[in-house]
């Protein structure tokens, strides 16, 4: 196991180019039979953290039965659980991108969808071979250029300092784009210089099936709270403000993900049900001011985060919102 694990962090820092950690868990509280079976790690890829999950019976492996058994342990989020084993079936392996499960078999192969990465074994450099969904860096890279932020060209290391991921988070962001035909990168001496392709309206369109909803989740609280956190409106609040739509009945602000577990430490209270002097607060995957646009949640990712929404009002106010921006 200890192997394994080293394996693990070796080859996820080496094709990710991301800051890899990982720790195990006190596996105390699972039941005597998945103890048998499972062992637990915290693992924590660039800012995004996962179960890892390490398969100690791997022949007895079924994705479906793994699935009941997670939702046996309280603790874990089954969005959240990475697979690791030294082996499995091409079949199995099917099976879990199927139904969405991460997976990583070091030097084999590798599936993280909450990255947007996916990985097979080939000879040569260790590259994304296609990116079905942009990781939540590479988004902002995206938006942040079609806000009209990104110079024609520029480096890593540049983005890095305006957006504050690492200038390897960076690296691994152009290699999205450039896998993508979203944008084209050359290098000049030891810089590499990203160039996008088209105008904003056709980068936009020609991204959108690649981009994600930055609400992870949503939650109630008094809004008296929110005072001292200096936070964006979003949501149907944000909309409101950039078309004709009414506004909400409560109203909705966005926060980073690292922002709520500052604010969750505080005695800011959760409350289920709609009451009067509530608000709803979104955590995003990214950070929202980074992106921000007049004291708002920028356009674009505003648009992501109510597109699958219903509702005719709705669908005509993001139409109307992003004739404004494309």
């Amino acid at each position: 196991m200890d192997l394994l694990a080293k394996n693990l962090e070796h080859y996820l820092s080496e094709v990710t180019w991301l800051k890899v950690a990982l720790d195990p868990v006190i596996s105390s509280a699972l039941p005597y039979f998945l103890s048998r079976q499972y062992a637990l790690y915290k693992l924590v890829i660039g800012r995004t953290s996962f179960t890892a999950v390490f398969l100690l019976e791997e022949d007895e492996f079924k994705p479906a039965q793994f699935i009941k058994h997670m939702r046996q342990i309280p603790s874990i989020d089954v969005d959240e659980i990475c697979v690791v084993a030294l082996s499995l079936p091409t079949y199995v392996r099917k099976r879990l991108i199927e139904k969405g499960i991460a997976f990583v078999i070091p030097k084999v192969q590798m599936y993280l969808p909450a990255l947007g990465m996916e990985l097979r074994a080939r000879t040569g450099r260790n590259k994304p071979l296609s990116v079905e969904r942009f990781s939540p860096a590479t988004q902002v890279v995206l938006i942040y250029w079609l806000l009209g932020r990104i110079d024609v060209s520029v480096t890593p290391l540049e983005l890095s300092k305006q957006l504050g991921y690492s200038a390897m988070t960076m690296g691994r962001s152009l290699d999205e784009l450039e896998v993508s035909h979203i944008a084209d990168v050359k290098r000049v001496g030891r810089e590499r210089l990203i160039n996008f392709l088209g105008d904003s309206k056709t980068v936009w369109q020609e991204a959108l099936p690649r981009l994600r909803n930055p609400v992870s989740r949503t939650v109630r609280i008094a809004e008296k709270n929110l005072e001292k956190w200096n936070l964006l409106p979003a949501g149907l609040t944000a909309l409101s403000n950039r078309s004709l739509l009414n506004e909400p009945a409560y109203i909705e602000y966005a926060l980073s993900r690292d922002a709520w577990k500052i604010m969750e430490k505080t005695d800011i209270e959760q409350i289920p049900v709609e009451e009067p002097g509530t608000c709803l607060l979104q955590v995003w995957c990214y950070d929202p001011k980074i992106l921000g646009v007049e004291g708002y949640v920028d356009p674009f990712s505003l648009f992501l985060s109510l597109k699958d929404e219903s509702d005719e009002r709705i669908e005509m106010a993001l139409e109307e919102m992003m004739e404004q921006y494309l």
